[in-house]
């Protein structure tokens, strides 16, 4: 009937009623693809907010890791500390926060020797939530297991945390673990040789076989120890460094695991920042002695010269010139043993009380030196160190060490400063200011540790390098200066910022006997409150 009734309605009626439908095909068909249109929109916007939420994550995640590294070398919380929450805030979403908890899930530490080394490893899980500011219905929750490795700095012959350069104009020989967290720039001048007897040389960063303020390699050899029982055996350099294409497999087959980099998974290794060293850090918090000026106090009690300790224990001199600072040091001289009181009397016939403290830890710091000096703690009459735990001399000045140090009954040492001056056994303030031939060194042994601070060595300008990390001030050529200890940068200098020079009027160097003080393997020999160099390896992670 509906047929019917079609077929007799005119020509202009039967088109307008297919038009209708057709549209309505049409309608349907649109509201279709729309709905599929919207529904894909939101997946896709969806995915996004969720990639988003991803990376918030992960970011929180990577933050919670070097939060937790740098607050326990910077002693922040102990290292074992059970569990950390961390909020990180990201500036690109609008203030967002992340929530992340470092949690401990080993009971004790497993002791792991690498290399003549002890290395302390527990294991922690680090979990980071994040909500996307903009949908608080996505929320994505990560889950990182990590390995935090502690290794006593002084552990390592030499330990940087900014470029390592060593590039010696004379024969010399380095033993022991040694580790930079930037790049690392190896060479000898003149045809000689710079010998490295280690089976531990990585780098956070490359590896270079030339000088970094050219980039150009030098006339001598670098040769390195090839990580393999039997006798010992040096394979040298020859250009083979982060520039060789072949660079990663070749240095591997050649030094059989002595010599990495961040291409073979070495990664930065956290240790305290100069923040530590400070007149309120953590160092002068704990310091049983501290010496401000030219006042001691001990365990909070102020000490009276010549009723508590001998006189001139401390004293103060302006009369020390430096030439590679071009100033007068302001100068507070401790004579370790006056303070110690050992082999002196009191008025009264009885002995004076040792004031080296009994922890180990002695901090000095000068506030008045003004404009026209420049502030320096002096140590004399060092040779020997009557604490049977040692001693740790900690400043935020220069450090100047006059004579043979801790060289008789010797004892855990290291000195921590802004940056550490070695004074031979023959120096005289009066000869200070006079030609470098004035000037004239002898035979002086250190045996201590030392975190100190250096320069950076820019286009022109070379910092002197590791055979210069000690600041040297008279005429040391063809003078044996012996030091056995460790090596540790981990800050510029703030205060001795004077440019390295060689020659006239600073000094000439030394005959280099520098090594490894091997007795830091033992733990239990470290000077008293070595830092700790922490590391991260990343075990497993998920996503829930």
């Amino acid at each position: 009937m509906f047929c019917n009734c079609f077929l007799k309605l005119g020509k202009r009626a039967q088109a307008l009623i297919v038009a209708y439908m057709i549209i309505t095909v049409f309608v349907i068909i649109f509201s279709g693809l729309l709905s599929k249109a919207i529904t894909e929109k939101n997946l896709s916007l969806r995915n996004k907010l969720e990639t988003e939420a991803f990376y918030m994550a992960e970011g929180g995640i990577e933050d919670a890791i070097s939060y937790f590294a740098s607050s326990i070398a910077d002693y922040q919380v102990l290292p074992d500390i059970e569990t950390m929450p961390v909020v990180t805030t990201f500036t690109t979403f609008g203030g967002a926060t992340v929530n992340s908890i470092v949690t401990r899930i080993d009971d004790s530490d497993r002791i792991i020797l690498e290399g003549g080394t002890n290395v302390l490893v527990r294991n922690y899980e680090v979990i980071s939530s994040a909500t996307h500011p903009r949908n608080n219905s996505i929320i994505v929750t990560l889950h990182q297991i990590i390995a935090r490795r502690l290794i006593p700095t002084f552990q390592h012959a030499v330990f940087y945390n900014d470029d390592l350069e060593i590039l010696p104009g004379a024969n010399m020989t380095l033993s022991g673990r040694v580790h930079c967290n930037k790049d690392m720039y190896l060479d000898a001048e003149n045809e000689k040789t710079l010998k490295i007897d280690s089976f531990s040389l990585h780098s956070g960063g490359n590896i270079y076989n030339q000088r970094k303020d050219t980039g150009l390699p030098l006339a001598g050899e670098v040769s390195i120890r090839v990580n393999k029982s039997g006798s010992a055996k040096y394979e040298d350099m020859d250009n083979l460094d982060s520039d060789a294409p072949e660079w990663t497999t070749e240095s591997i087959d050649l030094w059989k695991g002595t010599v990495k980099n961040s291409v073979h998974g070495i990664t930065k290794l956290t240790a305290p920042s100069v923040a530590s060293i400070q007149d309120d850090g953590y160092y002068a918090d704990n310091a049983q002695v501290v010496i401000v000026n030219n006042t001691v106090t001990k365990g909070g009690v102020t000490l009276i010269e010549g009723t508590d300790y001998p006189a001139g224990a401390v004293t103060e001199t302006t009369t020390l010139y430096n030439n590679r600072e071009g100033q007068y040091i302001k100068t507070t001289n401790i004579d370790l043993k006056k303070l110690s009181g050992v082999g002196y009397t009191k008025p009264n016939g009885q002995p004076y009380d040792n004031n080296l403290p009994e922890n180990g830890l002695l901090y000095a710091t000068r506030d008045d030196a003004g404009s026209f000096y420049e502030p320096g703690i002096r140590l004399i009459n060092g040779s020997e160190i009557h604490r049977a735990r040692g001693l740790a001399v900690v400043s935020n000045e220069p450090v100047y060490i006059l004579g043979d140090y801790n060289t008789i009954n010797e004892k855990p040492a290291s000195v921590i400063c802004d940056s550490v001056n070695l004074l031979s056994n023959s120096w005289s303030d009066a000869k200070s200011t006079q030609i470098l031939d004035a000037r004239v060194a002898t035979v002086t042994t250190v045996n201590s540790a030392f975190i100190s601070g250096i320069d950076n060595t820019t286009s022109g300008h070379y910092n002197g390098g590791l055979e210069n990390y000690p600041r040297l001030h008279e005429k040391w050529s063809s003078v044996q200066l012996n030091i056995k200890g460790s090596f540790v940068e981990l800050w510029n200098s703030s205060i001795a910022t004077g440019l390295w020079g060689y020659g006239s009027p600073q000094y000439t160097a030394p005959t280099r006997n520098w090594n490894y003080n091997t007795n830091f393997n033992d733990t239990s020999k470290l000077p008293p409150f070595t830092p700790w160099a922490v590391e991260i390896q990343r075990i497993a992670w998920w996503k829930e």
